[in-house]
């Protein structure tokens, strides 16, 4: 009974001095909803063409709509400024793509045949570091970098394929946002934010018999509106 009685003491004690200290830290979480569109090709310097479009090099614009959900922490610096980190604490699935293929010629000039390419790809990191402004009590702007890890699966006429590397990218970016923030005095607050993404693409090329074949994304790029609550320390 002693021990408890202590424990909660000190509890009592800790969680007194930390409201006391106001130390600038604000946590929270977010969700966020928003649309992203992205370019893929895959090009073959062989000089016969694509099945699918009588071209050495086919291309597809996805555009997707997808929610998520994380968490961030952020460090105050005065009244204006805050340097913070937030995360998206799920995968985010992008679908699949797939490119029928026409017979080309290999890196030691066989001929390959005609097959169809699938590539499934989905986000299993997405972390953001980035500065707010308040430009009055309620408004700010946000600014800030974003990396990106990418998982891919690449498979050949229905058969997983190593030909474009080991599947794991890493992607960076920025993102610019303007948001609203309603705060008690309790240190409870609530925001919506408007963010603008522009992630950059990458370029692979494959190591197969099929080695005249790259694969490119371009950039992706998109807006989400986002909405938060967190409490101020």
């Amino acid at each position: 009974m002693i021990r408890k009685t202590l424990v909660l003491a000190l509890i009592s004690m800790f969680y007194t001095s930390f409201a006391i200290a106001e130390v600038g830290i604000n946590i929270g979480v977010s969700a966020q909803l928003g649309e992203m569109s992205a370019k893929g090709s895959e090009s073959n310097s062989d000089t016969q063409t694509n099945a699918a479009d009588g071209v050495g090099t086919q291309s597809r614009t996805e555009e997707a709509i997808f929610g998520s959900a994380g968490f961030f922490i952020e460090k105050t610096l005065g009244s204006r400024f805050a340097l913070g980190y937030s995360n998206i604490m799920h995968d985010i699935g992008l679908g699949t793509a797939d490119n029928a293929r026409a017979a080309s010629l290999g890196a030691a000039g066989a001929t390959v045949a005609a097959t169809t390419h699938e590539l499934k790809a989905d986000i299993t990191g997405f972390n953001t570091f980035y500065a707010t402004v308040r430009l009055t009590d309620f408004l700010y702007v946000k600014a800030g970098s974003v990396n990106v890890d990418l998982d891919t699966r690449f498979t050949k006429a229905g058969v997983v394929s190593s030909d474009y590397g080991s599947g794991s990218h890493s992607l960076d970016g920025t993102v610019f946002g303007l948001g609203l923030e309603n705060k008690s005095d309790n240190g409870l607050f609530f925001r919506l934010e408007v963010n603008s993404y522009d992630i950059d693409g990458k370029s692979v090329a494959s190591s197969g018999t099929d080695s005249t074949l790259t694969a490119k994304l371009e950039d992706v790029s998109g807006e989400t509106a986002r909405i938060s609550i967190g409490k101020s320390f």
